[in-house]
């Protein structure tokens, strides 16, 4: 039995300790029996490791026979390398047995006994109430079982529906149909893995594929058929099976419709908590009389359910409908498998459709993420009533069609960050990741997602009819998942915002509600296996996979996200007829305005212009004063950051019974590095003559800890002849510190032998710059988009920060990026192609 571990000596900055991490993967000596064992872990002279456990049973005989007492039990023994010696070789890492000896059995100070599990009747009651959380979902195993059966058409009939004792639901299907056999040895036995049995080589689900049409099946829990139990307390079942049989290769030799017609039948209300399942005998006939077969002429399954349970409404009923339209991908063809649902009466007339309403909409993408990560992206925005405003296609563009592996780093170091693991540990798993991800372990998917705007003026411009609109939204919204051609509840349901999309529109108003969007997550069932449905049909387990899974929809919806507030920004613009101004163009626009105006004196003229002005000197410091604490809330939030996650190493630190000096004057260093970040953007101080490069160095000091955790180097070329600047102090570290941190971010979405950033100061025409470039992705985006509130492509960015560099250095100077040739001609470093930005102050 191995599992792989690693040993790390954590001896970086204030640290000075050894850990073993990732212990316990794949290790099955972490079960509640294993309570008060013992593991010894021993050093090989080749640098592995040997572990044995000794049972609680056998402590007793290992301390006698070894001389160790329980002072010496977690703790480093030194030098012992005869300690194999004293553990005899049954104690060895092994799986505890699964049966007592009988010398274990006769021992006198013990008593064993045995009983197998006897479970109530009750049990199958349990099943289908418990586990199956609505009718809705009782109907949709019955469909899947259907499916999974190579059935083309599904029949769901309710009948006397509103004639109360009368009403039976009948599920009919033209599928294969169940031997004798499968009834007794699958039917009849929960948990049957009979579709998807178990590899236990890899303890992974293996695909038995359907013999006519080659599905994967959909049901692999083997309760899908106690749905039943949900519906209704009398079952009759009929079934005729299809007679395969096939070569070596899995090739269909020859069919024949069996010769006989299953029929069972059970009453639930038989199956008491008073007996036991075993006492309670299914049984069924098989028919040989043509004549009496329901099925004459073809195989197929028919189920029967009466003592319905529930009183059916037309509000549940076009429900069921919404629902049923749901279950099978959008993309399945119509003949390939079909579902039939009616009542026996008006009730699911007039039923809306999705169709016209995905054609209408504003804002549409389709992306393809192949199992490499290679991402093929389109997007268009469009508005079916307004065609003034104009189309944008996103297609075959390099900027989206690329491979998004070193993209998703940010994303991993949050979860990784969410699972506890600290800055080292991380960092380790990351260049895991880089050496080691060669594919997504669910495969391929495809993401179609279609977005709304729902005030009136927006649904002008592309709504056919607003009210329908509203109420297909209102059924339809959310993102749903299909493995192949059957949808995975119940993600996509009411209120199922899996994917936090309510939460980023709380944070950000750039963000789209969930309840304005449609979209759909194709997965191909075979390579998918990996995502596993849980039992009670609530999505699929939180497993290594589905990590990946989520993380890449949350990198292509923050993609969407920031394509679509360009668009909506512009057409907002356009509706509102007001042109993009910022609040100084306007004051001055309004003082020429005065004074060309017929107003019948100077002095009115005067009075006015003094008023504007006013209004001006109130703007800027107003806009001061939210500048201060958004500066002082990034920087903080960057300290505070890494203060929460020093705390814990001091308290360590002088918890210990010898006190090392040197790590806590190390540690207090830390801290207060930390502190004073925060404290050089909280004081005030006024438009002064500061140094620039001293405060370049003070920023980049507040990053030390971060860049060094990234392995980032950062050269810096200053001028040292440029002298001061006259800026507030404050609000120049908050702009460099952004920037800063821009460029950390997005370093760590590239592969790179070195990861830089290259800060520069100089003058042109005494005209003091500063650049800050790096070698990172570089910018997707125009200047004009970037500096937007609330516009950031980051899975976590507020989207302040390059909106508040811009609006500081309009009171200073100007912000821009700086392209290629510009670049070359200041004389940046030709291996700093990535992000490059200048600021650019007014003159001495």
């Amino acid at each position: 039995m191995y599992t792989e571990s690693r040993a790390i000596y954590y001896g970086k900055g204030t640290r000075n300790e050894y850990r073993l991490t990732r212990f316990g993967q794949n290790f099955p000596y972490l079960k509640e029996n294993n309570i008060d064992d013992i593991l010894i872990i021993i050093k090989n002279l080749n640098d592995t490791y040997e572990g044995f456990v000794i049972y609680k049973k056998n402590i007793s005989l290992f301390k006698l026979k070894s001389g160790y007492s329980e002072d010496n039990f977690n703790t480093i023994i030194v030098n012992q390398d005869d300690c194999k010696e004293i553990i005899p070789h049954e104690y060895e890492i092994e799986f505890p047995p699964e049966e007592y000896s009988p010398e274990e059995l006769s021992q006198e100070h013990e008593e064993i006994r045995q009983k197998p599990f006897r479970p109530k009747a009750h049990i199958l009651s349990l099943l289908g109430d418990e586990l199956i959380k609505s009718p809705v979902m009782a109907i949709y195993e019955l469909i899947k079982n259907a499916y999974d059966a190579d059935a083309k058409k599904v029949d769901v009939n309710f009948n006397n529906i509103d004639l109360s004792g009368k009403a039976f639901i009948s599920i009919e299907d033209d599928g294969i149909g169940m031997t004798s056999e499968i009834i007794e040895n699958v039917w009849l036995e929960p948990g049957s893995d009979f579709r998807k049995p178990v590899d236990t080589s890899t303890s992974l689900r293996k695909i038995v594929k359907s013999p006519l049409y080659h599905r994967v099946p959909m049901g692999e829990k083997g309760i899908g058929r106690f749905a039943v139990h949900k519906l209704g307390t009398e079952i009759i079942l009929i079934t005729r099976p299809l007679l395969i049989t096939k070569d070596e290769s899995d090739n269909i030799l020859t069919t024949s419709l069996a010769n006989y017609e299953v029929h069972l039948s059970i009453n639930w209300d038989s199956f008491g908590q008073s007996k036991h399942l075993s006492d309670i005998p299914v049984t069924w006939k098989i028919k040989k009389d043509h004549t009496t077969f329901k099925f004459k002429d073809k195989s197929g399954t028919y189920i029967e359910l009466r003592g319905l349970k529930e009183n059916w409404t037309k509000g549940m009923a076009k429900e069921l409908k919404g629902q049923t339209i749901s279950m099978l991908s959008p993309r399945l063809e119509e003949d390939k498998f079909k579902i039939n649902l009616t009542f026996d009466n008006q009730w699911l007339q007039d039923s809306p459709s999705t169709k016209e309403l995905l054609e209408e909409a504003p804002y549409k993408i389709t992306v393809f993420v192949d199992q490499a990560l290679n991402v093929t992206f389109e997007y268009e925005f469009s508005l079916k009533n307004n065609d003034k405003i104009g189309k944008r296609i996103i297609r075959k563009d390099k900027h989206y069609d690329k491979n998004i592996k070193s993209a998703l780093r940010p994303y991993l170091r949050t979860l990784y960050e969410q699972q506890g693991f600290d800055n080292i540990e991380i960092e380790l798993l990351l260049q895991d990741f880089d050496k080691d991800f060669k594919s997504l372990p669910f495969g391929s998917l495809l993401f179609e997602f279609y977005s709304y705007d729902l005030d009136a003026t927006s649904m002008r411009d592309y709504s056919s009819d607003n009210r329908l609109t509203k109420a297909i939204l209102k059924e339809h919204a959310g993102i749903k998942v299909f493995k192949g051609d059957m949808r995975v509840f119940d993600y996509g349901e009411k209120g199922n915002d899996w994917l936090g999309i309510d939460l980023e529109r709380i944070q950000n108003k750039e963000w789209f509600s969930n309840n304005q969007n449609i979209g759909y997550i194709y997965l191909d069932p075979e390579e998918s296996i990996s995502l596993v449905e849980k039992t009670n049909r609530e999505g699929f387990i939180h497993n290594k996979a589905f990590d990946f899974f989520y993380l890449v929809l949350r990198y292509l919806l923050t993609e969407f996200k920031n394509i679509r507030s360009t668009d909506r920004s512009r057409w907002l613009n356009y509706n509102r007829k007001v042109a993009e101004k910022n609040f100084e163009s306007r004051i001055n626009s309004f003082k020429e305005l005065v004074q060309n105006s017929e107003i019948d004196t100077d002095d009115k003229k005067t009075r006015l212009i003094k008023e504007a002005e006013k209004l001006e000197e109130k703007y800027e410091e107003d806009t001061k004063v939210l500048l201060i604490p958004a500066g002082v809330g990034m920087t903080a939030s960057v300290a505070l950051h890494e203060i929460e996650k020093l705390v814990p190493r001091m308290e360590e630190t002088v918890s210990q019974s010898l006190l090392d000096k040197d790590i806590l004057k190390e540690q207090v260093a830390e801290l207060k590095l930390y502190t004073e970040g925060i404290i050089s953007v909280l004081r005030k101080g006024g438009n002064e003559n500061i140094d620039l490069g001293s405060t370049i160095k003070r920023a980049i000091n507040n990053y030390k800890f971060k860049l060094s955790d990234r392995n980032i180097k950062v050269n810096v070329d200053l001028d040292e002849s440029m002298g001061s600047l006259k800026v507030e102090r404050r609000f120049l570290t908050t702009i460099l510190m952004n920037l800063i941190d821009n460029s950390i971010y997005w370093l760590d979405t590239v592969y790179r032998d070195e990861r830089l950033i290259y800060i520069k100061s100089f003058e042109n025409n005494n005209i003091p710059t500063v650049v800050i470039a790096d070698n990172g992705p570089g910018f997707k985006d125009d200047i004009s988009e970037i500096i937007q509130p609330f516009f950031s492509r980051k899975d976590d960015g507020i989207g302040i920060g390059l909106y508040l560099v811009d609006t500081i250095m309009m009171k200073y100077g100007k912000f821009d990026i700086v392209d290629e040739f510009e670049a070359n001609k200041i004389g940046i470093p030709k291996n700093y192609n990535g992000a490059i930005v200048k600021l650019v102050f007014n003159k001495k």
